[in-house]
């Protein structure tokens, strides 16, 4: 007999065994077993969650000739032949590669006929959100009075791309996310009983890298025993996933505390010239600090998934990392993510990202009270308890010299938008006075004229040149026509003063 998938193997054959949607399987039981089943149903929620295995158990207990409180019995002809797959009554249909009216149609004419083989004929449309326009308009009519003996259930990860008329005709049920500690017991089962040893931390680091999917979890780990055997470690499963270390995440986030730029191009080479994916460093450097927050605000570790040897160094890093440089961190590593598929210099993308949070640097620490002479803290007055804490300020462009540091202007602009960077790489600034900068482009860029004149970008453009001058600032964008000249974008009013000229319009 042919190899069979582990996920294929442990697939859930009741309803009690789908794991993390009791409020599902409860439901669905109490209808077989008063009786009250609707005619369609719709299972929506991510991959891996359980849609089609309890449409499959929802097929059987349907067609069960020996039915035990709402459950399948597994044992009787019927619930053989689906689990078998060779049950006539019990049709799967994939809506990505029958997404056509012609498929739908066909369907539509089978239905009237009754069952063959068991007591309820039933259609499984998985990915139904694939179907055509007109394939959801066949539907339609059969989902409105379908015959007694048929019973459809639709699943789909993308539940808003079904029309309204098909959604409010079926009964719907959501698949959640399955926590992580659940995935890790059902690991924890399977390599019981196929007979593997895998340790706490390499099952913790799967069961998180599923992401609540239960079937991505036990691929993972059928890819992991096809690698390491019959005793799993955790550097397996790294080496499997490809992912960064936790100790090797902490090293990193050292040299950005320290400002250790040597060490960090080391560090970040080492983990390329391993062969590790740019944007899964990214995305473990993410999840480490997301991790060094929750320490941070809180410390009961109800919410931290780090292993044991790794708890330790984390605490002590979140006690030195103030929670604003934590959020910046993790909104600077998640925006250099975002970027990479627009870039082709990932990797300089990513130390990047690092040199300008190690630039940045921490939050200044309290300053501490005047020590006398004698070694005692001087004595305060009132009035120099209530001054505020005094911080840096960037250093201000004045007026006159804005066009010369231009640079400046881009540099930040691209901290804050590469797109808006890109798209202002070939502008001429004009001119700047009385607080307003204007912006010219040549005739060749007005695309790039349109889209940097759009209101977000002029807006972007403008709290950045006030920040650097210390003045509100106006950004006013023209673009050349063929002779050189200005040539200003009219508004519907501005066109219209000039065919009437200043007379009061009323538009309607």
């Amino acid at each position: 007999m042919s190899y069979r998938a582990l996920y294929r193997v442990f697939r859930p054959q009741t309803f009690s065994e789908v794991r993390g949607q009791d409020h599902i399987s409860t439901t669905l039981k109490n209808a077989i077993v008063t009786e009250r089943l609707a005619h369609a149903y719709l299972f929506c929620g991510p991959r891996g969650t359980g849609k089609t295995s309890s449409a499959k158990i929802l097929a059987k207990a349907v067609n069960c000739l020996d039915l035990q409180n709402g459950e399948p019995c597994n044992q009787c002809a019927s619930c053989k032949a689906i689990n078998e797959e060779s049950f006539l009554d019990v049709l799967e249909i994939d809506a990505a590669s029958n997404r056509g009216i012609d498929e739908i149609r066909d369907l539509r004419d089978k239905v009237r006929f009754a069952p063959s083989q068991g007591k309820r004929k039933v259609y499984i449309i998985d990915e139904v959100h694939m179907l055509t326009n007109e394939a959801f308009n066949a539907l339609l009519k059969t989902l409105e009075e379908p015959p007694a003996h048929v019973l459809f259930i639709l699943a789909t990860t993308e539940p808003q791309k079904i029309p309204l008329t098909i959604l409010s005709r079926c009964q719907r049920f959501d698949f959640r996310k399955i926590n992580t500690a659940e995935i890790g017991n059902h690991l924890a089962d399977i390599v019981q009983e196929e007979g593997v040893s895998i340790s706490e931390d390499a099952l913790n680091a799967i069961a998180r890298k599923a992401a609540g999917g239960m079937r991505d979890a036990i691929s993972v780990l059928d890819q992991c025993i096809a690698f390491a055997g019959d005793r799993i470690e955790l550097e397996h499963v790294e080496m499997v996933l490809g992912t960064v270390s936790e100790e090797a995440t902490a090293s990193l986030v050292d040299t950005v505390i320290q400002k250790d730029y040597s060490r960090m191009f080391l560090s970040l080479n080492d983990f390329i010239q391993q062969g590790k994916d740019i944007k899964q460093i990214l995305r473990d450097c993410i999840q480490y600090c997301r991790q060094l927050l929750l320490l941070k605000v809180a410390p009961k570790e109800q919410l931290v998934e780090l292993s044991p040897d790794s708890i330790g160094k984390a605490r002590e890093q979140a006690s030195a990392l103030p929670v604003e440089f934590l959020g910046r961190m993790i909104n600077r590593l998640t925006a250099a993510e975002k970027d990479l598929r627009y870039s082709n210099q990932p990797q300089i993308l990513l130390e990047a990202a690092f040199v300008d949070l190690m630039i940045q640097g921490l939050e200044p620490a309290v300053s501490q009270p005047v020590q006398t002479a004698a070694g005692k803290p001087a004595k305060t007055s009132p009035a120099d308890v209530e001054k505020p804490e005094t911080r840096p300020v960037q250093k201000l462009i004045a007026s006159e010299e804005l066009l010369q540091q231009w640079s400046e202007v881009m540099a930040q602009i691209k901290g804050k938008s590469i797109k808006l960077h890109a798209f202002l790489n070939d502008v001429k600034p004009a001119s700047f006075k009385n607080g307003e900068l204007i912006l010219r482009f040549g005739l060749q860029y007005k695309f790039h004229h349109n889209m940097v004149n759009q209101e977000e970008n002029l807006r972007l453009i403008s709290q950045v040149v006030s920040q650097l001058t210390g003045q509100p600032v106006k950004v006013t964008v023209e673009l050349e026509n063929e002779d050189g000249y200005i040539k200003q974008e009219l508004t519907l009013v501005d066109e219209a003063r000039k065919l009437f000229g200043d007379v009061p319009i009323e538009i309607v």
